[in-house]
């Protein structure tokens, strides 16, 4: 991303920070409702929470114990406290009770005055949730934002331009496709090593990033009529499936470019905004179709398009199929 809109966000997080860490008990809820609607207000923030979550799958059910249960759990790590906190936050703000924020802390130890309770859940649940998403303005946690801003930066402005050099050559095109991806993301200040095996065209995966977590990323081409149905799809979930658990990494994402002017439609586990995803033993891929065909009309106009779906169940048997083929005794649970 551009270093000085990161500054700029950068700035605004610390300075709702310090107020929400700043304000007493009588406005402290309707401080974490503005600190969590100011998350929930930018793209950056937005991906690296939805990034966040993903890679955590456990902390609503976490959060539940501590809200619901009134257990004070420790988290086992600084992205589990992150993620705790981001769900518990959320309850908070969405909660009808008054001081939902003082009843939560109160968990971990009530003290005589209320700002000091309160303090305490600045401590446990905001301050690491804001520390991970400061930390990941410069990482790899705004990459889910980069991907949607691509996304959106291809279909208005750039479709006839890359729809064009994929028509051109098509038995490369979902190479063009991929290599004009990774300069997209390489401009952003995405650092990342593409695979050899990518560069000379036998695969599209972007194999790791320079920093302690790789980046598992796939550009794939959806189109009935050059044989890249739902099964080419379904293969591509299935390496980078395969590549998640190889680098023991939970998220992964799968970049596809729809061609044609058949609709896909992903009937998947979840959508975050806008968003969809399967899960899979743990390990989370999101879903960023980006259609650069060039449509005759708008899509009010279209009439009746065909469709092709994409369910869950395709995908965990594909993954089944080649673990049962390598391992036959090896079954996800």
């Amino acid at each position: 991303m551009d270093p000085q809109y990161l500054q700029t966000l950068r700035y605004k997080l610390q300075k709702r920070f310090r107020r929400l860490n700043s304000i007493r008990s009588p406005f402290y809820h309707y401080a974490t409702v503005c600190f969590w609607q100011f998350l929930t207000s930018h793209p950056a923030f937005v991906g690296i929470i939805d990034d966040l979550l993903a890679r955590e799958p456990s902390a609503p059910e976490e959060a539940q114990k501590i809200l619901r249960d009134r257990q004070a759990l420790a988290a086992g790590s600084e992205i589990q406290a992150a993620a705790i906190g981001a769900c518990v936050i959320r309850a908070c703000v969405t909660s009808e009770a008054r001081m939902p924020e003082l009843d939560v802390a109160a968990v971990y130890g009530r003290e005589q005055h209320h700002d000091d309770t309160l303090r305490r859940f600045t401590e446990v649940f905001a301050e690491p949730l804001y520390e991970y998403v400061d930390e990941q303005l410069d990482e790899r946690g705004a990459i889910l934002a980069v991907l949607r801003n691509y996304k959106h930066k291809v279909e208005w402005f750039q479709r006839a331009k890359l729809y064009e050099s994929w028509k051109t050559d098509t038995q490369r095109g979902e190479k063009t496709l991929a290599l004009h991806l990774y300069e997209y993301l390489h401009d952003q200040g995405i650092r990342f090593f593409i695979e050899p095996s990518s560069v000379s065209g036998e695969a599209d995966l972007v194999g790791a990033q320079q920093s302690d977590e790789p980046l598992i990323a796939d550009a794939k081409i959806f189109n009935p009529d050059k044989r890249k149905r739902i099964d080419y799809l379904a293969k591509g979930f299935k390496q980078l499936y395969t590549y998640c658990a190889d680098y023991n990494e939970n998220v992964g994402y799968l970049i596809v470019f729809n061609t044609s002017d058949t609709e896909l439609r992903l009937l998947l586990e979840g959508e975050t905004h806008g968003t969809p995803y399967a899960v899979l033993n743990n390990k989370t891929i999101f879903f960023i179709v980006i259609d650069i065909f060039l449509h005759a009309g708008s899509a009010s106009k279209r009439g009746t398009v065909h469709a092709h779906e994409l369910k869950l169940s395709k995908l965990v048997a594909t993954v089944e199929e080649g673990m049962t083929k390598e391992k036959p005794s090896h079954r996800l649970p």
